[in-house]
């Protein structure tokens, strides 16, 4: 007997069991059919199916159903209706249950629009200016993707003026009535914290560079305090001063009492030699070649100290050579002035030799500007032995002030930013011997002055691309001009298509369009268009009229990082010149 009720229980488990099982698989089949709404106004029906995922035609899940139901409120809250519910559910099955009619009404309740927002905490910034900053305000709906957009715009407020660590909450958001109507209260409390205060800076990487170096080029605020801006452009500052390889983002650190800022760079090369040798071979005229090329030695971080030492050597010609010396000295006794003292001799043809003793110091005044004075000296000897034209032994002792701002993101290869340079110089030019030539009325004592402008603009339109439109002038103003007192347009550094000083001028304008497309970080290649004007003055002396004149050149250009430095070379076609006239420029980039 009790074997017999032992196997009728397990039968009835059974169909038990299979009968859950049919139920089961029925319910997954079920389809919806259909979903009616009412009580809404505010939103349209059609709008109501967006906001679901059970539509007509899906399989139906009361799981999912209770979500849309929650998405639905939600919807609602966000624009106001912060009393909204669902007050009924109806799901009618048909006779097999494989499609179910959901009806669904809405008790939308009133919509509440903000009355009042409070502001709790806040000394740095009044409760009106923080107001004003936001886009939640009285008379609106409530929108809580808004709101959380605006306690980011508060804290952007308070980490521009150094309190990164500072918080913005949303304590509270109540109901209340008034004149008849619900309201909203939102209140804001803000913990403002302590302005941050950096008690030790904390440098790694730096293999070669004094830590020194890297540590005066922070520029932290009273009592080292530290901004959100300030940690941005410390990596800039770092970047730019052409030592290191890469610099990472520095980081503010909290160990127990101390708060310490770390900086983490990687050095890179700052010592290049780069020579290239020509040879031209003899002519008929002349029975002995001779040897043309350039050296170029540069040192950009002397000792790990920051100092600068250039030394470069051109012949261009047999007669023309030119030798270039430059030093600087940063932060003289530990103020933010550095000292740039320049030699420059070229001998030009068998004319004249020309020697410019130049020393120019710069105060900091910001971190984007830059307020130089500058001292010269200049000294033409004239070749008196093979001169058609007479060149007169003079000298010239002058001074001068230069302004520069520079907003650019990264020297080597800007994506956006601004390089502003403006000089102007005046000197006393002595001429030594007049009284070699009694019969020409040339001045013995007179003053020459200068004036240049460049900008450089850098803008990017998208990943990897930049532009670069720069603008260039510079005048002369002197009673009389000579060769060596004019400026040399063409080339490299003005209009690429011609040689380098093709052409003298006493005034010059010209521009530069380049489209670069980066490679890596500091190499790029690039179209360009360079276009300018020129004026020469005349000389009365010899009857040879002015001479002016404008010229355009075009090309393709690339600069690359190599073991020696920055490498640039780009081939020009100069005006009216046939693809294989163009010229050929080349050279490392020169950071001074």
């Amino acid at each position: 007997m009790y074997q017999f009720y032992k196997n009728i229980s397990r039968f009835l488990f059974i169909v038990f069991c299979l009968g859950q099982a049919s139920l089961l698989a029925q319910s997954e089949q079920t389809k919806v059919s259909s979903i009616d709404f009412s009580g809404n106004s505010f939103f349209s029906s059609r709008e109501l199916l967006n906001f679901i995922a059970s539509k007509p035609g899906t399989i139906y899940s009361p799981q999912q159903f209770e979500l849309d139901q929650r998405n639905i409120i939600k919807n609602y809250q966000d624009n106001g209706y912060t009393d909204c519910r669902i007050s009924m559910i109806n799901a009618g099955y048909n006779f097999d249950s494989s499609a179910v009619t959901l009806e669904v009404k809405i008790d939308e309740g009133p919509q509440a629009l903000i009355g009042e927002i409070n502001i709790t905490g806040n000394r740095l910034f009044s409760a009106e200016q923080l107001k004003n900053s936001i886009d939640t305000k009285p008379g609106t709906v409530l929108n809580s993707i808004t709101l959380n957009g605006d306690m980011t715009e508060i804290l952007n407020m308070y980490e521009k003026k150094g309190y990164t660590f500072a918080s913005v909450s949303v304590t509270d958001i109540s109901q209340y009535e008034t004149g008849g109507a619900q309201k909203l209260r939102v209140n804001i409390k803000i913990d403002e914290n302590d302005r941050i205060k950096i008690d030790n800076i904390k440098v790694e990487g730096n293999t070669e560079t004094k830590e020194n170096v890297i540590v005066r080029e922070i520029a932290l605020g009273e009592d080292n305090s530290i901004t959100k801006e300030n940690l941005i452009d410390i990596r800039r500052r770092l970047e730019n001063l052409g030592y290191f390889e890469s610099v990472e983002q520095p980081k503010i650190l909290k160990y127990k009492n101390s708060t310490v800022l770390l900086i983490k760079v990687k050095e890179g090369n700052t010592n290049t030699f780069d020579g290239i040798l020509g040879y031209v071979p003899p002519t008929q005229n002349d029975d002995k070649g001779y040897f043309t090329g350039l050296v170029n030695l540069s040192i950009r971080n002397l000792f790990g100290t920051g100092r600068k030492v250039e030394a470069r050597f051109k012949k261009e010609i047999k007669t023309t050579q030119e030798l270039e010396l430059e030093y600087l000295e940063p932060w003289i006794l530990g103020y933010p002035l550095n000292m740039n003292f320049s030699f420059l001799q070229r001998i030009e043809d068998s004319s004249y030799t020309k020697r410019n003793l130049s020393i120019k110091t710069d105060a900091l005044v910001s971190k984007k500007i830059t307020l130089s004075a500058i001292f010269n000296f200049e000294r033409v000897i004239p070749n008196t032995t093979n001169n058609i034209f007479t060149l007169f032994d003079s000298r010239i002792l002058g001074a001068g002030v230069e302004i520069k701002y520079d907003s650019r993101d990264y020297i080597y290869n800007p994506y956006s930013g601004l390089l502003y340079r403006t000089s102007y110089t005046v000197g006393q030019k002595k001429i030594y011997n007049t009284g070699s030539f009694p019969n020409l009325d040339i001045p013995g004592d007179f003053t020459v002055q200068k004036g240049a402008m460049d900008i450089d603009f850098y803008y990017s339109f998208f990943k990897r691309q930049s532009s670069l439109i720069g603008l260039h002038g510079i005048e002369i103003r002197s009673p009389r001009f000579e060769a060596a007192d004019l400026f040399r347009l063409g080339g490299n550094s003005t209009i690429r298509g011609y040689r380098e000083g093709q052409f003298l001028a006493s005034r010059a304008a010209w521009g530069n369009l380049e489209i670069r497309y980066s490679l890596t970080r500091r190499s790029f290649a690039a179209v360009f268009y360079d276009a300018g004007y020129y004026l020469k003055p005349e000389d009365d002396l010899y009857n040879i009229p002015s001479q002016e004149g404008f010229i355009y050149g075009y090309g393709l250009g690339v600069r690359i990082e190599t073991a020696l430095g920055m490498f640039g070379v780009s081939y020009a076609l100069g005006k009216g010149d046939s693809i294989l006239e163009g010229k050929i420029h080349f050279g490392l980039i020169n950071d001074f």
